[in-house]
């Protein structure tokens, strides 16, 4: 049953590393600021352009004041996450595990008590709580691995349960 061990085929020895030239790095072109301000004066134009088309479409005000909080606080978050040096990364998503937990609480007020969901905002409350919990799992996950890396090897262990 068990298969027979692969064949190993001894390879050819390795080439001399004086034989290889040194690779020269070509220093990397100069940024284009023009380039970079149209792209970004672009994505804002298109952004508010959309808005402008959600509220001039949408059914109701209260639709479109929601759909431009959502679209507000999604550029804030993308400015917020990419805007931090990757040092400080791992603490940013701490802090952002932490307001999952807000909306976990929140999607848990709003599920109504019953076995199942019944109507749509009881399963979206559902399906909001359920996917915070997974964030707030994996948070916890990241910001232990976060801490072990400062850890020295002559520490007292820890038994955190």
């Amino acid at each position: 049953y068990p298969p027979p061990p692969p064949k190993v085929q001894p390879g050819a020895p390795p080439a001399a590393a004086a034989a290889a030239a040194p690779v020269v790095k070509e220093p990397p072109p100069p940024p284009n600021y023009f380039n970079n301000t149209l792209k970004d004066s672009l994505m804002y134009t298109t952004g508010l352009g959309t808005a402008l088309g959600l509220g001039v479409a949408s059914p109701n005000p209260a639709f479109a004041s929601m759909v431009n909080v959502f679209g507000l606080a999604g550029i804030v978050g993308y400015h917020t996450v990419w805007g931090v040096t990757p040092a400080l990364h791992s603490p940013l998503m701490s802090v952002t595990n932490a307001i999952s937990g807000i909306t976990a609480a929140g999607g848990m007020l709003l599920m109504g008590g019953g076995f199942y969901p019944d109507n749509t905002v009881h399963t979206l409350a559902a399906l909001a709580a359920f996917i915070s919990s997974i964030n707030i799992g994996g948070g916890f996950l990241v910001t232990k691995r976060m801490l072990d890396m400062f850890r020295r090897p002559d520490d007292p262990p820890e038994h955190n349960y």
